[in-house]
């Protein structure tokens, strides 16, 4: 084994102090949001909001959508899909939407070991202050309390959920453009 030269030490140090330099800095330049572990959302460009609970505990985002269909448009492949504005009510107001079909998710259904295969289009919403855009699997959630699950693909990088708060911001984008 070598013995460490002065010069050797020199760089070595040099470099674990640019190392702390870049990772203290990025980490302060890039404060993750406080959230609480259920949010309002809004979509756009609708400009509708909704609940969405954020689970770390699952992988993708998901979004209550009925009569879901494929179709061709533009030598791609496209969802229609109806977005409800309350999930809960089968008699409430509907937003018929068409996106295109980004991929299909294959998604482990809770308490089975049966798998699903969904359609997953992006979408974009406001959360706080910002419009952000995520993949969402398109489902029926009629029977989950909330509409909108954001999961850790998307939180992973973006906020620090409070498991005790709820509400933490308020979807305060301006209206977009339709």
């Amino acid at each position: 084994m070598r013995p460490v030269t002065q010069r050797g030490s020199r760089s070595l140090f040099a470099l674990l102090v640019l190392t702390a330099l870049f990772f203290s800095t990025s980490a302060s330049a890039k404060d993750p949001l406080q959230l609480g572990w259920l949010e309002r959302v809004r979509l756009q460009p609708w400009d509708v909001v909704v609940k969405a609970k954020l689970d770390t505990g699952a992988k993708t985002a998901a979004i209550h959508a009925t009569d879901i269909e494929y179709f061709d448009k533009d030598d791609k492949e496209w969802v229609r899909f109806k977005l409800s504005l309350d999930h809960r009510d089968p008699k409430a107001e509907t937003l018929l939407v068409e996106k295109r079909l980004e991929r299909k998710v294959k998604i482990k259904l809770r308490g089975t070991e049966k798998t699903s295969l969904r359609p997953s289009v992006k979408m974009e919403f406001c959360l706080g202050g910002k419009r952000y855009q995520a993949l969402f699997t398109l489902t029926n959630r009629e029977k989950f309390n909330y509409p909108v699950l954001l999961g850790r693909r998307f939180l992973a990088e973006l906020a620090v959920i409070d498991p005790a708060a709820k509400y933490n911001s308020t979807p305060t984008c301006p209206a977009s453009k339709k």
